[in-house]
């Protein structure tokens, strides 16, 4: 079994309020991870399709649910399909626990729904629908580590 640190959070929200208020949060609460901003699912893609297959494995992508232009489910069954993002671990945020939201988030392949904002806690319940997936305490910081087998 071989331990990946995730590196990267790509976070697709139109909102600068939300980004502001999630990396506020990850400096509070020690979360050694960067977020990347989109303000749309296009620019997302756009960047994903630079990345390389091991960036993609070190990132992970949560898009939210209502975004402008579209919704974050249409962008998530895009990636699923596409073969070289089936398989990255994205899902997606919102200020909603509606369970039509979550069905339909879950129809479209996403690895999890999740509520905002993006912090410690979301990042856990991340790790909880992901068994993958561990956020790791070394007295410090807070990584994310992506185990495979």
């Amino acid at each position: 079994m071989s331990d990946r640190k995730v590196t990267e959070l790509h976070f697709v929200d139109d909102s600068d309020d939300e980004i502001f208020i999630s990396r506020v949060l990850f400096e509070r609460q020690n979360i050694d991870l960067e977020i990347l901003h989109y303000t749309s699912f296009d620019d997302y893609q756009a960047h994903l399709e630079g990345l390389d297959d091991e960036q993609l494995a070190e990132s992970l992508g949560v898009i939210d649910l209502n975004l402008t232009v579209s919704k974050g489910t249409d962008g998530i069954a895009a990636l699923r399909g596409h073969s070289r993002f089936a398989s990255m671990l994205v899902g997606v945020c919102s200020g909603s626990d509606d369970p039509a939201d979550v069905r339909s988030a879950q129809e479209a392949g996403a690895n999890f729904f999740v509520g905002k904002p993006v912090d410690v806690n979301c990042l856990q319940r991340i790790c909880d629908a992901v068994p993958a997936l561990s956020l790791v305490d070394d007295g410090e910081r807070l990584t994310l580590m992506h185990h495979e087998d």
